[in-house]
């Protein structure tokens, strides 16, 4: 575990990132932070490509990640260890399919789950949709901060502690591009895997917007 973090974790956290140009932050950051979710709010055609980590207590893993959206339908590709290969997972409004490096294909209402049952990975793929987009989710209480430029700084929602540690600029938007997810210690339980503590590191090197 200790190679895990010092060295996966380390190149992975320090490699490959463009950082946004520096800005003079808002006069108002509150009233920026409201003109943000509004533009980025419609975005629902997408594709990125990053790199996961994931830690447990007691194991760990990494992948490449690629993140298709369009409107209702994701499709996410995960290859490496942890995808043992490489996986496709799908979602749209049918449900949820995930077909392995042999073929095999497995079926749930949502992709969230299905991921779950078929590797032992709980990754909130629900509450990434939005996070990944610098969002919280919608319907859902959360707390947050936000940063000198009306961006979301930390954000705690769904059991989840959500830093944004690094933004890159798409066009007229800063999306996130460094993202650490911990399981909040009052609502991890060792003794239930989907309550386990985990700690997700997405580090996402390239953004394209449709």
């Amino acid at each position: 575990m200790r190679g895990y973090r010092g060295v996966i974790l380390s190149a992975l956290w320090l490699a490959g990132c463009t950082t946004v140009p520096s800005l003079p932050p808002s006069e108002n950051p509150a009233a920026t932070w409201q003109a943000r979710q509004v533009a980025l709010a419609p975005l629902t055609h997408w594709t990125l490509h990053g790199r996961l980590a994931l830690r447990t207590a007691d194991k760990g893993g990494q992948a490449s990640l690629q993140w298709v959206r369009d409107q209702d339908r994701h499709t996410i590709d995960i290859t490496g260890p942890l995808g043992r290969g490489h996986m496709r997972l799908t979602q749209d409004r049918d449900g949820a399919e995930l077909r392995d490096a042999d073929q095999k294909t497995w079926y749930a209402p949502n992709a969230q789950q299905l991921l779950f049952r078929t590797t032992g990975w709980l990754i909130p793929l629900d509450g990434l949709n939005y996070w990944m987009r610098g969002l919280p989710a919608p319907e859902a209480a959360a707390s947050q901060d936000l940063d000198e430029w009306g961006r979301l700084k930390t954000l705690r929602q769904s059991g989840w502690d959500i830093r944004f540690l690094e933004y890159t600029r798409i066009g007229s938007l800063d999306l996130p591009s460094k993202l650490f997810v911990k399981k909040l210690p009052e609502t991890a339980d060792g003794n239930d895997p989907q309550n386990a503590t985990l700690e997700v590191r997405l580090l996402i090197e390239h953004w394209a917007l449709n």
